[in-house]
C-alpha cells in the first residue's frame, strides 16, 4: 500500500477545510475504484464504481457509529423513493445470499436514489473483498450480475482514508439520531442520522437453502 507523507496529509486536510462543505477530499483511484472523505456521512471515507449496466455503488465507514455501509443504485431503477423500505439481497460467488432491509436515501433532490444499509458484520466486507462477482437484487426483481475486479485494494484504501481521516477531523454526529445498531443487526434508516435500532431496520434470515444468517 502507498505510504502518503504527512505534508499530503497536512495539505489534503487544509484543502479540505477551505473548500465548501458539502465538497468531499479525493483520496485516491485504485482501478476502476475512486476513494473519498463525505463530509455528508460524517466525513466517512468510501470507495465507489460503476459498471456499464447504470449500476453504481459505495461502500463506506461510519466513524460515528463504527460500521459500514452500502449504497447501491441504478439510473433505470426508476421506482425507488426516498425514504421507503426495501428488501435488498446481495450474493458474493457462490457464498449464501444477505438478506438485508434497505431504505431509500437522496442526497439531494434530482439525484439518484440509493438503497442504502449499515451493518459492523465484517464478514460482509471480507466477502466482498474475496469475491469476483456480486448478484444484486431488490423486491425479488431489478437484478444485476457485477464483476467486482479491484474490491480488495479498493477497501484497503478505504481503511487507509479512514485511519488518516482522524487526524484531520473530530467525527461528530451532524444530527441527533438513534443509538448505535447492536452486533448481529443491520440498520437501513438514515445515512446521516446513523441509522435505525428498530425491527424495521434489521437484517433477517429469511430461511430456506442457501440464506446467510446476519
Amino acid at each position: 500500500m502507498q505510504i502518503r507523507h504527512l505534508g499530503h496529509i497536512l495539505a489534503l486536510a487544509l484543502a479540505a477545510a477551505s473548500a465548501a462543505a458539502e465538497d468531499g477530499a479525493y483520496w485516491t483511484k485504485t482501478g476502476n475504484w475512486d476513494v473519498q472523505l463525505e463530509p455528508r456521512m460524517d466525513n466517512g471515507c468510501y470507495a465507489t464504481v460503476s459498471w456499464n449496466s447504470g449500476t453504481g455503488i459505495r461502500v463506506g465507514r461510519n466513524p460515528v457509529h463504527d460500521n459500514f455501509y452500502v449504497m447501491i443504485s441504478n439510473e433505470n431503477w426508476s421506482s425507488l423513493r426516498d425514504g421507503h423500505d426495501y428488501t435488498l439481497q446481495i450474493q458474493f460467488d457462490s457464498h449464501p445470499v444477505w438478506d438485508v432491509s434497505a431504505t431509500g436515501y437522496q442526497f439531494e433532490p434530482g439525484e439518484p436514489v440509493f438503497l442504502f444499509a449499515q451493518s459492523n458484520k465484517m464478514n460482509f466486507i471480507r466477502e466482498f473483498q474475496r469475491a469476483l462477482v456480486m448478484e444484486i437484487s431488490y423486491d425479488n426483481g431489478n437484478q444485476d450480475r457485477l464483476k467486482l475486479n479491484g474490491s480488495r485494494r479498493a477497501w484497503d484504501e478505504v481503511e487507509a482514508c479512514h485511519r488518516a481521516s482522524a487526524n484531520w477531523f473530530a467525527p461528530h454526529d451532524m444530527r441527533p439520531g438513534p443509538a448505535v445498531t447492536p452486533p448481529g443487526e443491520v440498520s437501513s434508516g438514515s445515512p446521516a442520522a446513523g441509522g435505525s435500532s428498530g425491527s424495521a431496520g434489521k437484517t433477517k434470515n429469511s430461511g430456506g437453502k442457501g440464506k446467510k444468517k446476519n
